[in-house]
């Protein structure tokens, strides 16, 4: 019963209660950004699983896909065929969305979470990521799932010896730097 959407006029928006129809595993649409998708067959490729997308199936899945999918997944992953219309969000009914008892204590570490000169390495970024955001979306992007790299091999680095002037650094300068007549000539390797 999955049947090809009709071509929208630009100026029309879908309705609602057309997407709503589309709620099962063998017809199955999602709105996200108030954009419609037929998913009904990607849903089985999903890397998430079949059953969160059909848990959205005819419904706005918004806050659930964004804290876990870089923006430009569904422009990247899904037939450009797939991609249904603008949806009239008036039209929707929307759903009582019971409030995560830790989030409220998410927004006040976003509040005091320290600013972005504060940061100096990755492992600061991780530690200021993994306590601000939002528990899914910490165990998606600190699983490598988007390049494949988990955060433990990340924090690797290595720093050739001859890059080592801690001698050199003037501790009343801003952080790493280094003055430049200090610096190694690229050619020698020498000052």
């Amino acid at each position: 019963m999955n049947h090809e959407p009709e071509q929208q006029p630009k100026s029309q928006k879908l309705q609602g209660e057309e997407v709503a129809k589309h709620n099962d595993d063998k017809d199955c649409w999602v709105i996200i950004h108030g954009r419609a998708y037929d998913v009904t067959e990607f849903k089985e490729e999903h890397p998430g699983g079949k059953n969160i997308i059909l848990k959205y199936a005819g419904k706005d899945a918004t806050e659930t896909y964004d804290p876990i999918h870089p923006p430009d997944t569904l422009e990247k992953f899904l037939d450009k065929g797939k991609h249904l219309g603008e949806v009239d969000m008036d039209t929707i009914e929307q759903e009582q969305v019971e409030e995560d008892p830790d989030e409220q204590d998410r927004q006040e570490r976003i509040k005091r979470m320290p600013i972005l000169e504060q940061c100096y390495n990755l492992m600061d970024f991780e530690a200021v990521a993994r306590r601000v955001m939002k528990k899914t979306a910490w165990a998606y992007y600190s699983s490598g799932a988007d390049d494949e790299i988990v955060c433990t091999s990340r924090r690797k680095v290595v720093i050739p010896p001859s890059t080592m002037l801690t001698q050199y650094i003037d501790h009343e300068r801003k952080p790493f730097s280094i003055p430049q007549d200090m610096v190694p000539s690229k050619n020698t390797g020498r000052r």
